[in-house]
């Protein structure tokens, strides 16, 4: 066999990542502190098996934490008070999707949120 056809079988040998897949939310102020009991509303309009619509609120160090089994791109909308923060998370290549949303009041256009 010649070295394409090695490169070939290796390449097919790849396993795709098809979940289930772990998503941490770390939420945290302007100043990178944990900001506990905070809402997080992870969605997408339409998932893989329907609509996905679920919620966590963070523990004491600023994680909320989502399982999902499908490959998604999902939003995550971060609420406590009169603060708010958006992000984002892709689920396909990884099982442990980590991301971070600083939350700033509700009246900054710069937290991340898409406009209303």
């Amino acid at each position: 066999m010649g070295a394409l056809g090695l490169l070939g079988l290796g390449l097919s040998c790849e396993k795709k990542n098809q979940g289930p897949y772990d998503i941490q939310v770390l939420v945290v102020n302007d100043n990178g502190l944990p900001i506990q009991n905070c809402l997080i509303r992870m969605y997408a309009p339409v998932g893989a098996d329907g609509t996905i619509n679920a919620y966590a609120t963070t523990g004491f160090d600023g994680i909320a934490r989502f399982e999902y089994a499908y490959p998604a791109y999902l939003q995550l909308d971060a609420v406590k008070g009169s603060w708010k923060g958006c992000g984002f998370a892709e689920l396909r290549d990884v099982n442990l999707v980590e991301t971070t949303i600083v939350i700033k009041p509700f009246s900054d256009p710069n937290n991340g949120c898409p406009p209303q």
